[in-house]
């Protein structure tokens, strides 16, 4: 029988469930692994705060950073949530000690994970972080373990369920953004103070950091994102993308091109009979390209208390059983720096929405100008067909591939129209042409 020491730092909804986890399969675990998996500290914010489970029983600490001088402690979870603060002291201070840690911070990782990482191989430990990304989804291990000997050339997916969930959400019920918003957060899956990490795709760049790094042996670098989120998307245009044949998603995508990183997160137009365009609700997916795989498709629950204390214990029993493949699948030291390829020059197919006044010759100013940029149309749409209220129409274009600057360079023209009355709406189409 093997015993791990474990203390854990915060109690909110996957700290609780990784406690309640741990106890109603406690012989289940004990039986199929020979583990005993022993808590010896507990700390959060609020002793008094009500609970799924008992901590009567458990010692507890005001201070989080007393939990790694409790003698024979072998691993810290480390699940408080702050970017940088007390996670980093405390995870730092346990590294330092020679105390593996387990995390599901992927703010921290992403921005500050590189310093954690030196240390942890320094001192011959792990600083894991399953939970870090997509949830119950096993991808890092799948990446580090199961996939050691590929060489990845392309990853990408849905990589956060709030997101998705507001999407879904806003095609199946006609409903806008702020309204299926206003739902996700009654139904606990963001908040007021986090939602903007959600909408404008912060949270999943940050996700996208940690697995280009596992991927590509790139060091961690947040700068290299480009970040759009979903807050502009209009209900209309999810309307109009279906009737063209797709479904919007947010995509995280990236890949080593001429020895730099393109690592995007946007939205997406995505053909609506691909697994990816189908994945709906809470849930997450990733797709990997390599070189002994064209595709590998993952689908699962990206959230939650349960799905991740899984990942949490999954790392635990990583820990126990010696592992020697280092936290990021590469010595520290051996990862590269890449530079940040800037999305311009690549080509891709778009969608564009352009909202114009019902007179004579605006289709042909526009076509005519795009003519000109030597810009492919593939489909146009003039919605609706028949304008008898004069009000606003919409024109729907789609393009075949152009490179992203010869494209803005068309739309800061059209835009000075007198008879387009907005923004356009401008969504990269994937793998269209």
């Amino acid at each position: 029988m093997k015993n791990l020491n474990i203390c854990i730092a915060g109690l909110g909804n996957v700290g609780s469930s990784v406690i309640k986890s741990i106890q109603e399969n406690h012989s289940y675990l004990k039986d199929k692994s020979s583990i005993e998996f022993n808590i010896l500290g507990i700390s959060a914010k609020n002793k008094d705060k009500k609970r799924s489970i008992n901590i009567e029983q458990f010692e507890w600490f005001d201070n989080p950073l007393e939990l790694i001088n409790i003698k024979k402690c072998d691993v810290l979870i480390e699940l408080i949530g702050f970017e940088k603060d007390l996670s980093f002291d405390l995870i730092h201070a346990a590294l330092s000690k020679k105390i593996h840690v387990v995390t599901g911070n992927k703010a921290l990782i992403a921005k500050h994970g590189t310093e954690l990482f030196n240390l942890a191989d320094k001192n011959n430990c792990l600083l894991l972080y399953e939970a870090a990304v997509a949830g119950g989804i096993p991808i890092i291990k799948m990446i580090k373990n199961s996939l050691f000997l590929n060489k990845v050339k392309k990853i990408s997916g849905i990589l956060n369920g709030t997101t998705n969930y507001i999407l879904t959400k806003m095609k199946e019920d006609n409903l806008n953004f702020d309204q299926v918003l206003s739902i996700a957060k009654e139904k606990g899956y963001t908040s007021d103070s986090e939602s903007h990490l959600d909408i404008d795709g912060i949270d999943s760049a940050h996700k996208l950091t940690i697995l280009s790094s596992l991927c590509f042996g790139s060091k961690l670098n947040f700068n290299n994102n480009e970040i759009t989120g979903i807050s502009k998307l209009k209900i209309d245009d999810i309307f109009y993308a279906e009737k063209l044949g797709y479904n919007i998603k947010l995509i995280s995508e990236a890949y080593v091109m001429d020895n730099k990183i393109y690592s995007v997160t946007s939205p997406k137009l995505l053909d609506k009979n691909s697994p990816m365009a189908n994945v709906n609700g809470v849930l997450n997916a990733i797709n990997i390209e390599t070189n002994h795989h064209e595709n590998i498709f993952v689908e699962g629950e990206g959230a939650g208390g349960t799905a991740t204390a899984s990942s949490i214990i999954s790392d635990l029993y990583e820990i126990v059983s010696n592992s020697k493949i280092s936290s990021l699948g590469y010595k520290s030291k051996a990862l590269i720096d890449l530079e940040k390829f800037h999305t311009n020059s690549i080509s891709s197919s778009y969608y564009l929405r352009i909202m114009t006044k019902d007179i004579p010759g605006v289709l042909s100013n526009i076509t005519s100008l795009f003519k000109d940029l030597e810009i492919s149309i593939k489909k146009i749409l003039q919605l609706p067909e028949n304008n008898q209220s004069n009000s606003p129409i919409p024109i729907i274009i789609t393009t075949h591939n152009v490179k992203k600057n010869q494209l803005i360079e068309a739309i800061n023209k059209i835009e000075l129209f007198d008879f387009v009355l907005e923004k356009i709406s401008i969504i990269s189409i994937d793998n269209d042409d």
